[in-house]
């Protein structure tokens, strides 16, 4: 599940920064993700904001030969009651998720603070698979994905870069998005995107904190773990920052590239959505 959980973390990179209105405002994005050149799972997020709240949603499955292997659909939401004077700290942050992996239901209901661990369940709470322990006061001063992803490029737009680290905990896995070097390059037009043109690319790894399956297989392969991922943010929407174009990294079961497809604005509420259908 690598390259799939990797995108979901980089799609929530480059959510953008909502306008300063009483009406929340965002965007809808969608993304389709090919496996060694083979369509491997499609994503749709939701995002809406203002200056003290925000709602993200995302939902995602798995299509054609990975379905048939993995058979993974999830939908996701978070909310945040985001601090006014200092955009990147969140006053309270809700985030649950609802998926099926393999035919088997996964739930997560977690709660993330600033000053103390997060608290959190999931369902089934015991996990067939040996993992690496996280210790509570490891999740202190975690966000999860969305909400995390989401701050922390609001903190950073004025700058227009990249973040440099971000501390992650999803309910079962803790991590950091440790990022590196940045450039700029450009996307060619292609049949895959709706995009062309220059972009900001943001390379970062995934660092592993607890949580994670011990057990190595094609999905957890220790040779990839530390392999980079290039995110491309480019300028889609009029009078929005900057948003993912194009994702990739180079994994033992080939190149793992993600081309953005459909992009909107959005206003109004952003709820969960329904899991989506198999």
């Amino acid at each position: 599940m690598r390259p799939l959980c990797s995108f979901f973390i980089v799609v929530s990179l480059g959510l953008p920064v909502a306008a300063r209105a009483a009406e929340p405002q965002g965007a809808e994005l969608e993304y389709r993700v090919y496996v060694g050149g083979i369509a491997a799972a499609r994503y749709f997020l939701r995002y809406t904001a203002t200056d003290t709240r925000t709602e993200i949603a995302l939902t995602a499955q798995t299509e054609g030969f990975t379905d048939w292997l993995l058979g993974w659909r999830s939908s996701q939401f978070a909310e945040a009651e985001v601090d006014p004077l200092s955009p990147s700290r969140a006053r309270q942050v809700a985030f649950r998720t609802e998926g099926v992996f393999r035919g088997e239901v996964r739930r997560v209901e977690l709660r993330s603070y600033a000053d103390r661990p997060a608290e959190w369940q999931i369902s089934p709470p015991e996990d067939p698979e040996p993992r690496t322990p996280i210790l509570p006061e490891q999740t202190a001063g975690t966000f999860d994905p969305l909400t995390g992803t989401f701050l922390n490029l609001r903190k950073g737009t004025d700058v227009a870069g990249c973040p440099a680290e971000i501390p992650f905990f999803d309910g079962r896995r803790r991590f950091d998005a440790v990022f590196g070097q940045q450039r700029l390059d450009e996307v060619k037009p292609s049949s895959y995107t709706i995009f062309s043109g220059p972009t900001l690319v943001c390379q970062f790894t995934i660092k592993r904190i607890g949580g994670y399956v011990l057990r190595a297989n094609d999905l957890n392969r220790p040779e990839d773990r530390d392999k980079p991922i290039f995110l491309h943010l480019g300028t889609v929407l009029p009078g929005l920052p900057r948003l993912p174009v194009r994702i990739e990294s180079e994994l033992t079961l080939g190149s793992v590239i993600a081309h953005l497809v459909a992009a909107r604005p959005a206003s109004g509420v952003t709820r969960m959505a329904a899991l989506p259908a198999q």
